[in-house]
């Protein structure tokens, strides 16, 4: 084949091979475009706006990183507090929360004007803060709180509260006390509290009894000062008891407060329950079921007379009976029931080993003058007399909360009555309460 030079293959250099030339010569130069721009990539519609139709081929770096992406921005920590800022009337057993999100406490301070430090507890994971103690009444507090986000920016947080004023304050008052250890099976829980309470109900949700076993048993009111718990029937010996009145921070109405918390634990002893009878003059004793003495006894005379206008009895009560008190030597007077010493029929003597088993006045007691009378006919002015000899044993044997049954007198004890709760019939003792 005949070799051909450039001219011979495009043809003579003419009008219509200029305009050829022209056309290759702008597809080479489009090619050679191509190729300087490293790719066949087209440059992104966001950067060539960034470029301001500078012609570059580099995007705008607005954060002058030198190319690099912005660091995330970190959220900051946030803190919440309850009570609220600027919250009255808190009750001081409400507890004092402060709460971090988006990062961990570091710093908790809540503190009186006084300066004193609330005591509190930190989360596992350091985001919760929790006021262990309870606070003061009629007392200004002041939170401060420190909380770290990832990035270690702090976030800092004031408030102030305040606790509620009472009007005025009732201490609950409990029997059995903490410095009675161990009671018989016939004791009532009672709480006294020393002003009148207007809302039974409330104060009734912050008495509580645990009985181990357990027991099933109930409060009840007798008027708005005191209020007894007692089981549907005797203790079972060997039970421990604790109760407790968390009245602390309790509005029992019309803005009266608890003034401070009380309890107390017990244990309930061995069965010992004295049952006299009327007819016959005399009692069994039985310590857990078993009959360990039989007593006589010469109880109320019997019959009434009136003295200055009161009227007063001579007859014992009949009914369960509850152990009060014991005492070496009593000094008893029927001036204490309106009886005057000088009347016939009055006294003032002091009374060996004396056991009180009502707030009637009725006692078990050593009774030398009538132990001829005792298990033949009633002589006393309504106590139960008994020899030297039994009351000596009786009074080292029977204890708080012990039972004295009386039967057959005539006349029932009044439920009213300091111990009168066993008078009570269940289902009645069951309507007096609060929560019924």
């Amino acid at each position: 084949m005949r070799r051909m030079d450039a001219g011979q293959l495009w043809g003579p250099v003419t009008g219509r091979s200029r305009r050829r030339w022209a056309v290759l010569i702008a597809l080479v130069a489009v090619a050679l475009a191509g190729c300087s721009g490293g790719g066949n990539t087209p440059t992104p519609i966001n950067q060539a706006a960034n470029e301001n139709g500078s012609g570059g081929t580099q995007a705008a770096d607005p954060g002058g990183s030198g190319g690099k992406a912005s660091a995330p921005v970190v959220p900051p920590a946030q803190l919440a507090v309850l009570p609220a800022n600027g919250a009255r009337g808190i009750s001081p057993t409400a507890p004092i929360t402060v709460r971090a999100a988006a990062g961990t406490l570091t710093a908790v301070s809540v503190r009186t004007p006084a300066g004193k430090q609330v005591q509190g507890t930190l989360s596992a994971d350091h985001t919760q803060w929790t006021s262990k103690e309870v606070l003061g009444y009629s007392k200004t507090y002041a939170v401060t709180a420190t909380a770290t986000n990832p990035a270690g920016q702090p976030t800092k947080k004031s408030s102030t509260f305040s606790t509620v004023t009472p009007v005025t304050f009732t201490m609950p008052y409990l029997f059995p006390g903490p410095d009675l250890k161990s009671v018989g099976i016939g004791q009532p829980i009672t709480v006294h509290f020393d002003e009148a309470i207007q809302d039974k109900a409330t104060a009734e949700k912050a008495l509580k009894v645990t009985a181990s076993p357990p027991t099933v048993g109930a409060w009840y009111w007798f008027d708005s000062q005191n209020v007894h718990w007692r089981p549907k029937g005797y203790w079972k010996p060997g039970t421990h008891v604790t109760v407790s009145a968390k009245v602390y921070g309790v509005n029992v109405g019309g803005g009266i407060y608890g003034q401070q918390d009380a309890s107390s634990s017990f244990t309930i002893g061995p069965s010992r329950i004295f049952t006299i009878n009327d007819n016959t003059h005399s009692g069994v004793v039985k310590v857990n079921g078993k009959t360990v003495r039989t007593i006589k006894v010469s109880m109320g005379r019997g019959g009434k007379i009136t003295v200055n206008g009161k009227t007063i009895y001579f007859t014992t009560y009949s009914g369960p009976h509850v152990v009060q008190e014991k005492y070496a030597v009593k000094k008893m007077s029927s001036a204490s029931y309106g009886l005057p010493v000088d009347d016939p029929l009055g006294y003032e003597e002091d009374i060996p080993l004396a056991v009180r088993i009502s707030a009637s006045g009725e006692f078990v007691h050593a009774a030398s003058w009538s132990v001829a009378q005792q298990g033949v006919r009633n002589v006393s002015h309504g106590c139960v007399n008994i020899s030297p000899a039994n009351a000596d044993w009786f009074y080292h044997n029977f204890t708080y909360g012990d039972i004295v049954d009386i039967k057959n007198t005539g006349a029932s004890l009044p439920r009213s009555d300091k111990y009168g709760d066993w008078m009570v019939p269940w289902s009645e003792w069951l309507a007096g309460s609060a929560l019924r």
